[in-house]
């Protein structure tokens, strides 16, 4: 009876290291993963997992199919060497003619180029249309079709082109996704040889966990193919503003204006400082009211004395 016990325990305590040694070992070759871009411009990967076995060298080597120690071969396709994920913006402005024409032709443009527009706002201000375009089109014609959008216009105003290059993070994602996948597997198995519900249950509980990794770093995967495989344009057209005409250089009329707004200007000045006096000074008029009084007063002479008739 002992002995079966023991037994018990023992493969429940042997099933449960087994799940916290797979784990383990992912987290380890997670952090393990390592890139580097060689002065040709060549990405190598180099992975080191302990208990799945992966291959690490330059592009041509990833490119050859293995098997690690848990019997899962790679892709060949998924290790090849391939070109530098960079995504391309710009921001383009110009002034055009006619607006709307342009904006049309614009987007003939993106779609010819087999892009597509994202967004088109076309808005009417003061007299004049206003065009904003935000335009995606595939990265090997992003450079032609900026050539053609700068044609649309008399004139170009705004021309920036910036670029970020997600290489690096792109192939961290592709190396995590390997091993993640081999710890799935990996729980897998054990699952199979699961003896009871609780230890099932535990494994299918990690079997969640690193699922949901997978499609977290599959999705920004996705996200980088997209971004790197078709680039953003913005583009911005206004209308091209005609100078006014020329003013003749003496106009009596103009005279007579300017004369007419200055002596109102000079009016309005004096009659400020008039009435600002007159109320900044109320609390002087009883103590100019008492001193003209006081005044008058003290400088009053004697009345003469009246005369009787005789």
């Amino acid at each position: 009876m002992r002995a079966r016990r023991f037994s018990k325990v023992a493969r429940c305590l042997g099933t449960s290291a087994l799940v916290l040694l797979v784990l383990a070992l992912a987290s380890c070759g997670n952090s393990e993963t390592k890139s580097a871009t060689s002065n040709d411009g060549a990405v190598s990967v180099g992975r080191e997992t302990a208990g799945v076995g992966s291959p690490a060298g330059s592009g041509s080597d990833l490119a050859q199919s293995s098997e690690d120690a848990t019997g899962i071969t790679e892709d060949p396709a998924s290790l090849g060497d391939f070109g530098r994920k960079v995504v391309k913006s710009a921001d383009l402005g110009l002034r055009a003619e006619e607006v709307r024409q342009s904006a049309a032709r614009a987007q003939q443009v993106a779609a010819t180029a087999g892009g597509t527009v994202l967004s088109s706002h076309i808005y009417r201000s003061d007299d004049s249309i206003t065009a904003d375009l935000v335009l995606s089109v595939p990265s090997e014609e992003f450079e032609r079709v900026l050539d053609e959008l700068r044609s649309l216009g008399e004139k170009v105003t705004t021309d920036s082109i910036s670029g970020q290059d997600v290489t690096e993070e792109y192939v961290d994602l592709e190396s995590r996704e390997r091993n993640l996948r081999a710890t799935e597997e990996s729980l897998l198995r054990l699952y199979d040889r699961a003896e009871n519900v609780e230890e099932a249950l535990s494994i299918q509980r990690e079997l969640t966990t690193v699922r949901g990794e997978i499609e977290l770093v599959q999705g920004r995967i996705k996200y980088l193919d997209q971004r790197s495989t078709y680039s953003q344009i913005t583009l911005n057209i206004q209308p091209v503003t005609s100078p006014p005409p020329p003013r003749p250089t003496w106009d009596p009329g103009d005279v007579v204006e300017q004369a007419w707004h200055a002596s109102i200007s000079v009016l309005q000045v004096v009659a400020t400082a008039i009435i600002s006096a007159i109320v900044f000074g109320w609390w002087l008029a009883p103590v100019l009211v008492g001193g003209l009084l006081w005044w008058r007063r003290r400088n009053r002479g004697p009345r003469p004395a009246a005369t009787e008739p005789s």
